[in-house]
């Protein structure tokens, strides 16, 4: 526990450290003011004895009464303002320690907003196949709940402890001065029971925050399964099969939450009953071991520390158990973050929107490259030599499975690969990225389109308000797009719903294409995306990509013969390897396979 505990704090600058040192400090400061109240309710109760007895204040009482200058009052006087200060002290205490408590966690949650910016952009610097290794709904747990859970309740929960744990200690020490075996029978009763408590909360509240943060994140992936893939579950009748685990997964978080909530509860009756015993011990022992002035004294003392200590040993106990608790939750966020920081993060600058890329030279190379996904035992791609020219036409065709949109990924610098090494205008594609941000354009298959305007979605990734709306129709008409924006009631301002939901097929792709020209790249791929237009459309977005043949470079998977037809190069991969190297006719001749495939697609050969 201490080292996840030290991992957290670690997390924070030293700038921050410092800060939440001085922080602690304060508050353990702040817990002297505890002992100085304590010490005046033993002084109000001893004068009060001395005054009922009328006789003359001696010793401690006597001296206090000179440095405040009231000895000459009457009794009601001294004890009425004895009494007061001791309030004031308490009072005192509660309102700075609330007051810096307040600052610390309104801090914590600025740091940890500041932790979760740092963790969301090393992960989308990350390889696509080391993202892949967990499911986005526990990316999203991690970088929200889960750093929320290090910082506000680990962090927060630390700091408690070591400024109650301070009070606890300096109250003991001050009663052990005053009577040790009293102190230490009181601690004998308090100390077992929350030893008791300790042992049967530790273990559990770890596992009900291991558990809450698995079934949370089952339930949330449940939901986005059953929302994503709407058509194809309704046309089968079968979301009673994701209304039935959802409901399971969500009823056993509720389960958990709710077993962890009672534990406080716990805690605070046997706490309260254990110090209830040790007063009423304390108390039976001081009238028959001591006179009525030193019992009452005493007494008065411990009832004062117990109310402050009790408050204090239930925090503590508290403390333990959402320890244990956040650490179960943010287990896997710990995980997380030293896996990320253990990863080279490439520079990443938000710049403004600009769509001119001086220097940029469109020209891709390939030397000895070879790449394996983590759990496959053999090479996806083996040993791929490739240069793709400025301005070339360049058609990657090939079987399902042979490797296609790997290739793509390892040139846009989405995946590492295992050997070799790849440059786009002589730098790594992540670095070609950096220095000329859209001078590469990629179109994927299936489009994303998040629930935003035209505008918002043609921009994805820039400040709206710094690309001009000429920019985006130019782009709009490029991509065939014109026509059906135009159309709508609110032009570039429509809301195209979550997930773009009021868009067909062919709309969403178009779109897509529309937001990779926006920035009028210098290289654009293509990973079959023309898959979702129909045979008109395809010609048209075809056509006017053909446009721009010298001025771009297109690499694209081509999903139809004819496209491929069209390109100045075809590249044939057959598991793994470039099978063939040349023009449309080239190819045909060399793969008999590549020859089948065009036969059954009519062309006229």
């Amino acid at each position: 526990m201490l080292l996840a505990v030290q991992s957290s704090f670690n997390l924070l600058s030293k700038r921050d450290l410092r800060f939440v040192l001085m922080g602690v400090i304060a508050q353990i400061l702040m817990s002297l003011l505890d002992l100085v109240g304590i010490a005046l309710v033993g002084l109000v109760a001893s004068l009060t004895v001395t005054g009922i007895n009328s006789n003359t204040p001696l010793g401690p009482v006597e001296n206090v009464l000179k440095i405040l200058n009231i000895g000459q009052l009457t009794f009601q006087s001294q004890t009425a303002i004895l009494a007061t200060l001791a309030i004031v002290v308490f009072l005192s205490r509660t309102f700075l320690s609330f007051t810096l408590n307040k600052k610390l966690f309104r801090f914590l949650g600025r740091c940890g907003a500041e932790i979760s910016s740092n963790l969301f952009s090393k992960i989308v610097s990350l390889p696509l196949n080391q993202i892949g290794k967990q499911s986005v709904q526990q990316y999203v747990f991690s970088i929200t709940s889960g750093v929320e859970t290090l910082t506000l309740r680990l962090m927060g929960a630390s700091m408690t402890l070591i400024s109650d744990s301070a009070l606890l200690i300096f109250v003991l020490l001050a009663l052990a001065f005053v009577d040790l075996p009293m102190t230490l029978m009181a601690m004998l009763v308090v100390g077992a029971m929350f030893w008791i408590l300790y042992r049967e909360t530790t273990v559990k509240s770890r596992l009900l925050g291991v558990s809450y943060s698995n079934l949370d994140v089952l339930s949330r992936e449940t939901l986005v399964d059953a929302l994503g893939a709407y058509r194809e579950i309704a046309s089968k009748g079968r979301f009673g099969y994701f209304e039935r685990e959802f409901r399971k997964s969500r009823f056993q978080v509720s389960r958990s939450l709710a077993e962890y909530n009672f534990m406080p509860y716990v805690g605070k009756y046997v706490i309260e009953s254990s110090v209830m015993i040790a007063a009423f011990l304390v108390a039976g022992a001081q009238f028959l071991l001591t006179d009525a002035l030193n019992a009452l004294t005493t007494l008065s003392i411990f009832m004062a520390a117990g109310s402050r200590l009790a408050p204090a040993v239930l925090r503590i106990q508290q403390g333990v158990v959402g320890l244990n608790n956040s650490l179960g939750i943010a287990e896997k966020t710990l995980d997380l973050i030293n896996e990320v920081n253990a990863s080279k993060k490439e520079i990443s600058n938000l710049r403004k929107f600009t769509n001119i890329h001086d220097g940029f030279a469109p020209i891709v190379e390939l030397k000895n490259v070879s790449f394996r996904f983590p759990l496959s035992n053999t090479e996806t791609l083996t040993n791929i030599n490739l240069v793709i020219n400025a301005g070339e036409s360049i058609a990657i065709v090939g079987p399902s499975g042979a490797g296609k949109t790997t290739l793509i990924d390892l040139m846009m610098g989405f995946l590492t690969p295992e050997n070799g090494s790849i440059s786009i205008s002589g730098h790594s594609p992540r670095s070609a990225i950096s220095i000329w941000p859209g001078a590469l354009g990629y179109v994927p298959q299936n489009i994303y389109i998040s629930s935003g305007t035209v505008a918002h979605n043609v921009a994805l990734g820039f400040v709206p308000e710094e690309v001009q709306e000429v920019n985006i129709w130019e782009a709009l008409k490029k991509a065939q797009c014109y026509e059906f924006i135009s159309s709508l009631s609110k032009g570039l301002s429509t809301e195209l719903g979550e997930r773009g939901m009021n868009l067909s097929g062919g709309q969403k792709q178009r779109l897509g294409i529309a937001r990779a020209l926006l920035t009028r790249p210098k290289i654009l791929f293509l990973d079959e995306a023309t898959s979702a237009l129909d045979g008109q459309t395809e010609y048209e977005v075809t056509k006017s990509l053909e446009s721009l043949r010298g001025e771009i470079t297109l690499i694209c998977i081509a999903h139809r013969l004819s496209t491929a037809k069209r390109a100045d190069r075809v590249i044939y991969i057959e598991s793994g390897k470039i099978i063939a190297d040349g023009n449309f006719d080239e190819v045909r001749v060399a793969v008999p396979d590549f020859q089948k495939q065009a036969e059954l697609m009519d062309l006229g050969l």
